[in-house]
C-alpha cells in the first residue's frame, strides 16, 4: 500500500493557553477527496492554516509526497505541490479574471514580471474548464461570489498541484453554481488531483467524498464514510451539544411543564428559576426577576428614545414593556412579535449569506439553531443594524427600521450581544457597564439601573472598578448581559452566549436568558450547544446554506434523527 500524499503526526497548534489542534494525525491517501467537518470552533481552519504554513505548529509534523513541510512557508508548501483556498476569496478587483489566474504565475522578480506562453495557456484551458471563459476579461471587482470561488479556484490549479485543502469552496455560491463547482472538483479528481475539503454543506460532503474525519474541541473524534460518521453518537454531540448531566432525551428536554406544578422542580428539564443551583444572587432569584423594574423609575423619554411624529414611543417602563413570562407558561406564540425580518437577504461583499428568511420574535426564547457557516450570525446582525439588508423589511413594532444603524436600534429597544460579549478590557467593570446606558440622558436613572444589574449579578459589585479583561469568563459573560439590561432593551439578540465557556457556566448562561423573558423582554437566541438550548427554547428555527429549513415548536423536534438531518442540511 502506498504511503498516503498528506500526512499529519500529532500536530499541535496552541494560542496561548488555547488549545486549537490538540495532537491530529491524519492521513489524505492521493487521489481522493477527503472531507473535514465539525462545528463552529473545532480547529478545522486552524489546522488548514497549520499544514498550508500560515502557521508554525507547535508540536508534531506535516508529510507531503514523502517530504516533511512542518514550519515551511506557505510559498515554498505551495511549490511543493500543496495549494489551498480560502473561504472568503479575495480576488485582485482591479484586475480581470485572466489576469487575475496570470499574476499567480511569474519567473520572479528578475524576469520583468513576464509570464510564459505556456502559462497564458494554462490559463485559458483553466478558464474553459471552469466555464469561466465568457468573464475572462470583465474586471474581478464586479463578478458574483460564486464566479469568484472559481477564480479563487483556478488561481491555485495554475500551480497545477498535486492536492488542494478547499475551505468552504461552496459557502455563499448559489445551487445552481455549487453543482457546476462540485462538477468540476470531480472532474480534476478523476485527472489526478487531490482534494481537502472543509464545509459545512452536508450535501456536499455526502456526494463527493470518499472518507470523512470530524473534528471536535481541536481533536479528530470520528474518521470514517459519510453516513457511519453521520449515525456516529460522538458526531451528534458535538454539533448538537451535551447534555451537561440532564436527561438527553430530546422528549424529556422540550416537554411541556406542567403549570400544576410550579414549585421549583419542573418537569420537561427546564432550569428551576428559585433553585439554590440559580446564578448567586443577594436575594436569589426574586433579585434577579427584579430586573423586570431595572427603568421603573424612568418615563419613556428618559431612555433616549424619540418618538417621530405620528410614533407611539414603546412602554419600556420595565425591561421588555410586556408582562412577565414563567418558565412554568409556555408562551402564546400569537402574541405580537416585537421584530419582523420579512424575506431578508444580506451578507458581505458580493457574497450572499442570508437568502430570503423570514423570522419573528415571540413572547420567550426563540431559538435559531444551524451548523457554523448556515448564516445565523449574519442573521442577527443584519437585524440589528450592523449588517445592511440587501433585500426584504425589517420592523419594530409595525415601523419599518430596514435602514436603521444600530444606535438606532439601541435607542428603539433592540440590544444585541455580539459572541465575544463585547468587553472594553481596558475599561473597568463599572465604565463597561454605563456605556450600556449612554442613551439615557438622566444619571439617576443610569445609577438605578446600575443598582438592579449588581443586585442581579453581585459577583461583579466586588469587580466594579477592575479592568474587563481582568474577570474570568464567566464573569465577562456577566458584564455583557448586565450592560446589555443597561440599555432597558425589550428586544435581546444573542449570539451564542454561551460560547468558550466552562460547562459549569453553561446552565447559567440559559438561566439568565430565561430571566430576560420574564422580565417581559422578548429573546432571539442563536446557540450551537442545540440539547442544551431546547431546555430553554419556546419557538425555533434552523438554518442550512443562508435559509430556514424548518421553524416551529420545541416540540415538533422530538425525533432526534429528523433534527440531525434538518440541521445538518441533509436532503
Amino acid at each position: 500500500m502506498s504511503p498516503p500524499l498528506l500526512e499529519t503526526d500529532e500536530l499541535v497548534k496552541t494560542f496561548g493557553s488555547l488549545v486549537a489542534n490538540d495532537g491530529i494525525s491524519l492521513a489524505v491517501e492521493g487521489g481522493s477527496i477527503h472531507g473535514i467537518m465539525g462545528p463552529n470552533g473545532s480547529g478545522k481552519s486552524t489546522f488548514f492554516n497549520t499544514v498550508t504554513g500560515f502557521y508554525s505548529p507547535d508540536g508534531g509534523a506535516v508529510r507531503f509526497d514523502g517530504h516533511d513541510v512542518s514550519g515551511k512557508s506557505p510559498d515554498e508548501i505551495a511549490r511543493h505541490g500543496l495549494g489551498r483556498t480560502f473561504q472568503i476569496p479575495s480576488p485582485f478587483e482591479d484586475l480581470t479574471v485572466r489576469e487575475n489566474l496570470l499574476a499567480v504565475f511569474t519567473d520572479g522578480i528578475r524576469s520583468g514580471l513576464r509570464v510564459r506562453e505556456q502559462k497564458r495557456q494554462r490559463a485559458d484551458e483553466l478558464l474553459d474548464l471552469l466555464e469561466i471563459d465568457h468573464i475572462a476579461h470583465q474586471d474581478a471587482g464586479g463578478i458574483s461570489g460564486g464566479q469568484e470561488k472559481l477564480v479563487e479556484l483556478g488561481r491555485i490549479l495554475m500551480l497545477e498541484p498535486a492536492c488542494v485543502l478547499l475551505d468552504e469552496p461552496t459557502a455563499g455560491v448559489n445551487p445552481s453554481l455549487r453543482n457546476r463547482l462540485l462538477d468540476h472538483l470531480v472532474t480534476l479528481n478523476d485527472r489526478g488531483t487531490t482534494f481537502v475539503i472543509i464545509e459545512h454543506d452536508m450535501r456536499v460532503i455526502a456526494d463527493i467524498c470518499d472518507r470523512v474525519s470530524v473534528f471536535d474541541q481541536g481533536e479528530i473524534i470520528v474518521e470514517d464514510d459519510f453516513e457511519s460518521v453521520t449515525n456516529d453518537e460522538r458526531v451528534r454531540s458535538a454539533y448538537l451539544g451535551g447534555s451537561a448531566e440532564h436527561d438527553a432525551s430530546l422528549e424529556t428536554l422540550i416537554a411541556d411543564p406542567d403549570p400544576a406544578t410550579v414549585d421549583g422542580s419542573e418537569p420537561g428539564g427546564r432550569p428551576s428559576l428559585g433553585d439554590d443551583t440559580a446564578t448567586p444572587s443577594t436575594g436569589g432569584a426574586s433579585e434577579l426577576n427584579g430586573t423586570a423594574d431595572l427603568t421603573s423609575d424612568s418615563t419613556p423619554g428618559d431612555t433616549g428614545v424619540t418618538a417621530a411624529a405620528g410614533e407611539t414611543t414603546p412602554d419600556r417602563s420595565v425591561i421588555g414593556g410586556g408582562s412577565a413570562v414563567t418558565a412554568a407558561t409556555r408562551p402564546d406564540h400569537t402574541a405580537e412579535s416585537w421584530i419582523v425580518g420579512e424575506n431578508l437577504t444580506s451578507g458581505y461583499g458580493s457574497h450572499r449569506v442570508v437568502d430570503n428568511v423570514s423570522v419573528k420574535s415571540r413572547d420567550g426564547v426563540t431559538c435559531i439553531f444551524g451548523p457554523n457557516g448556515s448564516g445565523k450570525s449574519t442573521l442577527l446582525k443584519t437585524l440589528a443594524g450592523v449588517v445592511p439588508t440587501w433585500d426584504g423589511q425589517i420592523q419594530h413594532r409595525d415601523t419599518d427600521i430596514t435602514g436603521n444603524s444600530p444606535a438606532d436600534n439601541v435607542s428603539r429597544g433592540i440590544t444585541m450581544l455580539p459572541q465575544d460579549g463585547g468587553i472594553f478590557g481596558n475599561l473597568s467593570v463599572r465604565e463597561n457597564l454605563l456605556l450600556g446606558g449612554y442613551t439615557v440622558a438622566d444619571q439617576d436613572v443610569r445609577e438605578s439601573r446600575l443598582t438592579k444589574v449588581i443586585e442581579s449579578f453581585p459577583e461583579l459589585e466586588s469587580k466594579l472598578q477592575s479592568r474587563g479583561r481582568s474577570l474570568s469568563g464567566g464573569q465577562q459573560m456577566m458584564l455583557s448581559y448586565g450592560r446589555a439590561m443597561m440599555t432597558g432593551a425589550e428586544v435581546y439578540l444573542l449570539d451564542e452566549p454561551s460560547s468558550g465557556l466552562a460547562p459549569s457556566l453553561i446552565d447559567q448562561v440559559f438561566e439568565m436568558t430565561r430571566r430576560l423573558v420574564d422580565s417581559g423582554a422578548q429573546v432571539l437566541l442563536i446557540e450551537q450547544n442545540v440539547r442544551e438550548a431546547l431546555r430553554v427554547a419556546d419557538y425555533v428555527y434552523i438554518l442550512a446554506q443562508g435559509q430556514v429549513q424548518f421553524e416551529g415548536a420545541p416540540g415538533d423536534l422530538s425525533d432526534e434523527d429528523d433534527l440531525v438531518s434538518v440541521y445538518l442540511g441533509i436532503d
